[in-house]
């Protein structure tokens, strides 16, 4: 198996809020011949903002320097190509995303529903009233044209000599969605998937249907055909968050665990009890959270050899303010993330070769002008299961967070 890196956009380049964070760089004419340089194997960026750029120019950008691309969509929202505000658009051939206002009444609708008189609440939640219908529909058709455009516009690199596109990463749904909805969504999404030999990671990020370890493991246990076929991009920097706990809380890590085993690409964020990103990943009072979170990350890879996978892709994603902690009165950074992202991802190169040595390839990252593999820190353990890695010898569980 091999370690692909790849380098998110987000908080790199003027579009994506560069400016935020002190990016030393301005447009992807800039930044990608320098990730190059440092060893990259590719980008992350929204499908809408490649659009927006010029999807040949990206590509061919890509190709000049021998990087690939995972690209990432969403189901609603201006970051979606049939609405307007942000990158443009809309742009033809793309849906409308369904608005707030549609949602609020479709809510309103089901409320109604189920509040009537004499209704059974588990035998009305079976049906979906018209406008829960529409609401789906909507998503679903915004999903699959982006899928299908990316997959047009930028190759997949298993079949095309000159495509960039290793998968699609997706927020999927919103975290108000029934049940129901969700499953009206998922069952027709994932089959079409299959059918069309697409790959796509539906993100475990919050303000979508996956937005929590209770909710997504409670949903793929009563669905065990939806269990059998979702694949999952796996941030948990967002469970860590929604569950309000720390790293070892063995619920926590037992959801973790049930979807190991689903997860494709991974998002590495640091994030803690009250909020996605932790300050600074490389601070001290920090560093308990770093290693739990690499914990999750190890098991990912060790899931993802035993399932046969040829490469293994991840992304570093500390985002830019107001993502990232601010000092008070200046909006200034807390720490600069070009400099987090990158040792969080030499960190994972390093972690890579201390759990599979030379049996499998490493990625080939080098350290910057500004940041190298420093602060280093204990040697990880290498257990046989999530649950394990939480556990002192002992047995007795050791509170690191």
């Amino acid at each position: 198996m091999k370690l692909e890196q790849f380098r998110t956009l987000w908080g790199n380049i003027d579009l994506s809020d560069g400016p935020l964070a002190n990016a030393p760089y301005h447009d992807i004419e800039e930044l990608i011949p320098e990730l190059a340089k440092l060893g990259y194997n590719g980008i992350e960026m929204p499908f809408k903002q490649a659009l927006h750029i010029g999807a040949e120019r990206v590509r061919t950008l890509l190709n000049e320097h021998n990087m690939k691309m995972t690209c990432m969509i969403f189901t609603d929202n201006v970051v979606v190509p049939g609405a307007g505000i942000l990158w443009g658009g809309p742009y033809p051939g793309f849906t409308a995303p369904t608005t707030g206002e549609e949602m609020a009444e479709c809510l309103k609708e089901r409320f109604e529903k189920l509040t009537a008189e004499h209704v059974e609440y588990e035998e009305a939640e079976k049906t979906l009233t018209h406008l829960q219908e529409k609401v789906v529909e909507t998503h679903l058709k915004v999903f699959k044209e982006q899928v299908e455009q990316a997959y047009k516009l930028f190759g997949d690199r298993d079949k095309d000599p000159t495509g960039v596109l290793t998968m699609v990463v997706s927020h999927s749904l919103k975290d108000n969605f029934s049940e129901q909805m969700a499953l009206k969504f998922f069952r027709p999404a994932l089959a079409w998937e299959a059918e069309q030999g697409f790959v796509v990671g539906h993100e475990t990020h919050r303000k979508r249907f996956l937005h929590s370890p209770w909710v997504t493991r409670d949903f793929l246990l009563k669905y065990p055909d939806i269990r059998k076929s979702i694949k999952l991009t796996a941030d948990l920097s967002h469970w860590i968050n929604v569950a309000e706990t720390d790293c070892t809380d063995p619920v926590l890590n037992q959801a973790i665990e049930f979807i190991v085993p689903n997860v494709y690409h991974t998002h590495c964020r640091v994030g803690y009890d009250h909020g996605p990103q932790v300050g600074d990943p490389r601070a001290p009072e920090w560093i308990p959270y770093t290693e739990g979170h690499e914990r999750w990350w190890d098991w990912i890879w060790r899931s993802q050899l035993e399932r046969g996978f040829t490469r293994t892709t991840m992304i570093s994603e500390h985002g830019p303010p107001s993502y990232q902690q601010t000092i008070p009165h200046s909006k200034i950074p807390t720490a600069h993330i070009w400099d987090v992202n990158h040792w969080i991802h030499l960190r994972r190169q390093k972690r890579f070769s201390d759990l599979f040595g030379e049996a499998h390839e490493n990625s080939k990252l080098v350290a910057s002008e500004t940041q190298g593999y420093q602060p280093e820190t204990k040697i990880l353990d290498k257990p046989d299961n999530i649950t394990a890695a939480f556990a002192s010898s002992d047995g007795k569980r050791q509170r690191i967070c």
